[in-house]
């Protein structure tokens, strides 16, 4: 049986990054040997407005009805840009009192970054390797670091077409692309600990965050490694 976490995210490329990742930190980080199911909460609650409005609108209707009713969820995750802060405030202050089911993570500047954190498996996924990358390319920098990035997605989106390999460009997001690198490379091996040293502010106290929802889950389930 699967360990169940409802997934609230401005978009399709945060659903389909987030879904192996927390797949991935489960495994490495509390040793989960089952599998991790990570449901768009959006199919529950349909909401008109996008982005952080519809997060916002999200969590308005879930924390309503767990006010009136028991949800089969260990606990539930939600990530908003950095840009988001009247946002992320109105948040907290909604799910106060029930802060132990939920994992809020605050992508800076936006979850390109994290991509690009994992700079081993970024560069294998575009076939590319150090040397591949023009000296004027944010990402050959040798000091380059994800979360100092202002536009994560225009970085992304140069790799891309630098790359052979790809058949398409980044652009201003690619749900197919974000996809396929959550799939292929994150799920099963996505470099955590790479990940908290090029985030430092937002990915770590995200995962150990996550980490630690998926422990008291783990306890309650009575689930034994």
């Amino acid at each position: 049986m699967a360990t169940r976490i409802g997934l609230i995210a401005e978009g399709p490329i945060d659903r389909a990054l987030l879904d192996p990742l927390l797949s991935r930190i489960a495994d490495e980080k509390v040793g989960f040997t089952w599998p991790v199911d990570a449901d768009d909460m959006s199919t529950l609650f349909p909401i008109r407005k996008r982005g952080h409005g519809g997060v916002l609108k999200a969590v308005q209707a879930l924390v309503r009805v767990l006010d009136e009713q028991f949800l089969d969820f260990a606990f539930f995750v939600i990530v908003l840009d950095r840009r988001t802060r009247p946002v992320q405030e109105a948040i907290r202050r909604h799910i106060a009192g029930k802060e132990h089911r939920f994992v809020v993570g605050v992508a800076i500047e936006e979850i390109e970054a994290w991509w690009l954190a994992d700079r081993t498996n970024t560069l294998a996924w575009a076939g590319l390797s150090p040397a591949d990358l023009p000296a004027q390319c944010a990402y050959a920098r040798s000091r380059y670091r994800a979360e100092r990035d202002p536009t994560p997605k225009n970085t992304l989106d140069e790799i891309t077409r630098i790359s052979d390999r790809l058949d398409r460009y980044y652009g201003h997001g690619s749900v197919d692309l974000a996809v396929e690198f959550g799939e292929e490379y994150w799920r099963n091996g996505a470099r955590l600990d790479d990940m908290c040293g090029q985030c430092p502010n937002g990915f770590h106290p995200f995962q150990r965050r996550a980490v630690n929802a998926f422990r008291r889950g783990r306890a309650a389930s009575g689930r034994l490694l």
